[in-house]
């Protein structure tokens, strides 16, 4: 295997592997079959069980659609490599980026403020467009001051390069970014309304809880189990938002972050790990180390460690410290969407989204949970 250049971005892709890349079924850490048919990882925390409770046969493919303002979620369009089928196993790779609620740097309103802004709106827009040439799908994650900076700068003078639209709409309308909500639910605004924020500036739609902190044992602890109704925001307590797919599971500072792929419903905040059939929020697992961690993926289901119909995941962050360094964008290229886009080309992976992923999850692996936990 090929080692990459790492960067941190965000892919989320579904598949299996051991540590070191080149697992066997005689390893240390084996699949077994649940007594629901669902394929678990015999040693690892909590694994999950499942039994099918999406539409759709295993060939059966996804629709395209949107989620509604509501919080109620519809099938995303269907990505790139993805043809409706599973008579092999592919790799689902979702990249994203994180805007964090320091950005853009500065009071909102002032010189420096607007300086910031403009300069990390331009390399988004680039990277889109660079993601859009290799055919890729790219999906952008904000948190709540980048998207009230938003609201006070797109103006007539700084849309003059988006066709007159908000940069948001125009990478989503015209480069097929998708947009989800991303919070770290801090300077008065929690996730509610950032998914306002979103639909403010017409990009709303999506239930995915972009990035939380899982483990109820720290005090950061994100209680993503109160999203199995809908919450009021909290900057805006007219908003009321429902998430359901759950992604970036990590610890703070993601120095402990857990090693996990696959879909599966967490059972409840201190059975994380455990499948709940009946539950209504769906997590997905995020793997470890990019494009060499998606690699250990693709051998895993070339060597039958994981079967075909099994669905894997893995996700990371393209920060915007990558996108922003002087030659970051070539690099991203290089190491990232280059590889990516050969991997596809090679039919071992689907590049996507994370609400069309789970779209796939339930319309072409019968929503069955896999938790890979070597």
């Amino acid at each position: 295997m090929h080692c990459v250049t790492r960067i941190a971005l965000s892919l989320a892709v579904l598949v299996a592997c051991g540590d070191d890349g080149s697992s066997s079924a005689s390893g240390s850490t084996a699949i077994q079959e649940t007594s629901t048919g669902t394929a678990t990882s015999a040693e690892g925390t909590d694994p999950g069980t499942s039994a099918p409770t999406g539409t759709g046969g295993p060939t059966s493919s996804a629709t395209s659609g949107s989620s509604g303002d509501d919080g109620s979620s519809s099938a995303g369009e269907a990505s790139s490599g993805d043809t409706g089928a599973v008579a092999q196993g592919r790799v689902h790779v979702v990249m994203f980026t994180h805007i964090e609620d320091n950005t853009p740097g500065g009071m909102l309103g002032t010189p420096q403020s607007k300086m910031s802004y403009l300069a990390l709106r331009e390399q988004l827009l680039a990277l889109a467009e660079l993601a859009d040439e290799h055919g890729l799908q790219w999906v952008l994650q904000p948190d709540w001051k980048m998207l009230e900076a938003a609201l006070v700068y797109e103006d007539a003078a700084t849309t003059v390069d988006t066709m007159g639209k908000n940069f948001l709409l125009y990478l989503r309308d015209d480069l097929g970014v998708v947009i989800d909500p991303h919070a770290h639910e801090n300077g008065g605004y929690n996730y509610p309304d950032v998914a306002h924020l979103l639909t403010l500036l017409e990009v709303g739609g999506s239930t995915v809880i972009g990035g939380h902190i899982w483990d109820s044992s720290l005090p950061q602890f994100q209680e993503w189990d109160r999203f199995r109704d809908p919450v009021a925001g909290q900057h805006y307590p007219e908003a009321s938002w429902r998430g359901d797919i759950l992604i970036g599971a990590g610890t703070p500072n993601h120095v402990n972050d857990p090693l996990v792929s696959g879909v599966w419903r967490p059972q409840d905040r201190d059975h994380f790990f455990t499948d709940d059939p009946a539950g209504n929020i769906a997590a997905v697992g995020a793997w470890h180390d990019e494009v060499i961690g998606v690699q250990e993926l693709v051998d895993c289901y070339a060597d039958a460690t994981v079967p075909p119909e099994r669905l894997l995941t893995a996700s990371w962050n393209i920060s915007p410290v990558e996108i922003m360094a002087p030659g970051g964008l070539a690099e991203i290229e290089q190491s990232i969407l280059i590889p990516l886009a050969a991997l596809r080309d090679d039919g071992l992976v689907v590049v996507t989204d994370f609400t069309t992923l789970v779209e796939t999850w339930q319309s072409q692996y019968a929503g069955e949970a896999f938790l890979y936990q070597p």
